[in-house]
């Protein structure tokens, strides 16, 4: 039996759809939002910045994406192939992710954006997709 997968994803969570019995797996982030800072404060008469603030920030949802990410690619280690879709940046910094591990990069169909959907919108979408292949 074909295990091709559709996924769609973002920051905040990730949908694994399995096109041969249309089940879906959530995969929530659990990342916090990186920190903006905006200048720096004036302690003392001298101007300090908030950049270590705001690098160590950056580092820390770097390393939470990056756990999210590696969730993500155990849940699709079974898969045959990979069709991967989202609204945003995620998707192709998702897509980088993947394309470290060899075997699972030769599984990947296409990279796509979409909006937002709901899990019915997805599981229609990725069944579309599927026999669209298929019929070619």
């Amino acid at each position: 039996m074909d295990r091709n997968v559709g996924l769609w994803i973002d920051h905040k969570q990730a949908f694994a759809i399995w096109n041969h019995d249309g089940k879906v797996e959530v995969i929530p982030s659990q990342i916090e939002p990186p920190a903006h800072y905006s200048g720096g404060t004036r302690l003392g008469g001298k101007q300090t910045s908030k950049a270590d603030s705001e690098l160590h920030s950056n580092d820390r949802f770097r390393l939470q994406l990056n756990k999210y990410y590696q969730q993500v690619i155990s849940v699709l280690k079974s898969a045959d192939s990979i069709f991967i879709m989202g609204p945003g940046e995620a998707k192709i910094e998702f897509e980088k992710a993947i394309k470290k591990n060899k075997e699972l990069q030769r599984r990947i169909l296409k990279v796509e954006t979409t909006a937002k959907m709901t899990k019915n919108q997805m599981i229609a979408y990725v069944k579309k997709f599927y026999k669209s292949r298929a019929n070619t």
